[in-house]
């Protein structure tokens, strides 16, 4: 989505396009890095109610780029945490994965597997709108991520989910062509949990997700 348009979105009250909108100004992909502007903009989603937003006002705060003077309004004004619509009690949710990939017909492909097996599925084509689509989606459960992906490739990626703290509890897959052991390494020191090396067949890819959410317990 063209910067433009979050930004007419972020004005309208959309949260999601606020908390995107902060992750670039944060990060500085295809922009000037600004902590300020990306301060306006978690200060607008903490004022809807979006936890994430307050968490990385907190996360700001504590890192010495802004100061306390943003977490004043939202201290005071922020609603309490908002009830979820998504589940009922003794109903079931589906785990919710997210694939990203550049290759729309693999990803489809996959997607469908997926899907297919019971999940819910999200898709995202490069690297900034994967870590917008985490931002949007906190209940996710596992993402799925190619390393050669546009904008932030999928090792980059993780290091922003990393450095942002998202989705800190969900597990996650690096499926790609790459094998060669420096990378593994790499990938090894940012705690994603499998590598599978393409062409992955159905069997495994399902084998694989459903072993990883039945983990209880991280490994690295």
């Amino acid at each position: 989505m063209a910067e433009a348009d979050l930004e007419t979105k972020a004005a309208a009250g959309d949260t999601e396009a606020q908390c995107s909108l902060a992750f670039l100004y944060e990060i500085g992909i295809e922009r000037e890095q600004d902590y300020r502007k990306a301060a306006q903009y978690w200060q607008m989603a903490a004022h809807a109610g979006r936890q994430l937003a307050v968490d990385k006002l907190n996360l700001l705060l504590e890192e010495g780029k802004i100061e306390a003077s943003w977490l004043d309004l939202v201290t005071k004004e922020s609603p309490g945490p908002q009830p979820s619509h998504e589940s009922r009690p003794g109903m079931e949710i589906a785990p919710k994965i997210l694939m990203a990939d550049e290759d729309e017909e693999l990803r489809e492909m996959m997607s469908d597997v997926l899907q297919q097996a019971g999940y819910r599925v999200i898709q995202a084509l490069n690297g900034e709108e994967a870590v917008q689509k985490v931002m949007a989606n906190p209940d996710l459960r596992l993402i799925i991520t190619d390393v050669k992906i546009p904008k932030l490739n999928g090792l980059q990626f993780v290091k922003t989910l990393r450095r942002l703290s998202l989705a800190e509890s969900a597990r996650i897959i690096v499926m790609t062509a790459y094998s060669q052991p420096a990378l593994i390494a790499e990938g090894k020191k940012l705690a994603i949990d499998s590598w599978l090396v393409k062409p992955v067949c159905q069997e495994t890819l399902l084998e694989t997700v459903k072993r990883l959410l039945e983990r209880k317990n991280h490994v690295a």
